[in-house]
């Protein structure tokens, strides 16, 4: 069975991959959309990386504070993200091995309490969806250079070989 260790360290290499292969895109990949045109690349990007601070804050028993870029330029926007992600998973890895037991936070909408399993799989498949928009909305637009397949768990494991 594959660990949960595993599965985080590949939600982590799977983001910070595509994130990098956004990057090597034309700025103006990052206005693309699937349906809506709210939840663009560039929104999508930044979505991902501010869900994984408020599930890492969770985790943490830290109290809310909201992800913050230092700047909205796109030339600096993946890097940004890039290195707040890494600071995300770092975080993340030590709760692989924790036993499972019910977490209290406070939400917009009051306290809740969560198991740390499910908050932990609420990060991976949520990075996970959010990926494939991405990969969406550029396909739409005919950029097909980044394939999911490169991304699974199976990629991951021979990655690490």
């Amino acid at each position: 069975m594959i660990s949960v260790e595993v599965l985080l360290k590949h939600m982590a290499w799977a983001n910070q991959e595509i994130y990098k292969e956004v990057q090597k895109l034309d700025n103006e990949v990052l206005n693309y959309y699937v349906i809506d045109p709210e939840w663009t690349v560039r929104k999508i990007l930044i979505h991902i990386v501010g869900a994984g601070h408020l599930y890492g804050q969770r985790l943490d028993g830290d109290p809310f504070s909201p992800f913050k870029l230092e700047s909205d330029d796109d030339g600096m926007l993946i890097n940004q993200l890039l290195t707040e992600l890494e600071r995300i998973d770092q975080g993340l890895i030590k709760f692989a091995n924790v036993e499972d037991g019910d977490l209290t936070y406070m939400t917009s909408q009051g306290e809740r309490t969560s198991k740390i399993s499910t908050i932990i799989s609420q990060m991976i498949f949520h990075a996970a969806e959010h990926r494939a928009q991405i990969v969406a909305a550029l396909d739409k637009h005919n950029l097909r250079e980044i394939n999911l397949d490169r991304y699974s768990v199976f990629s991951y494991i021979e990655s690490i070989k």
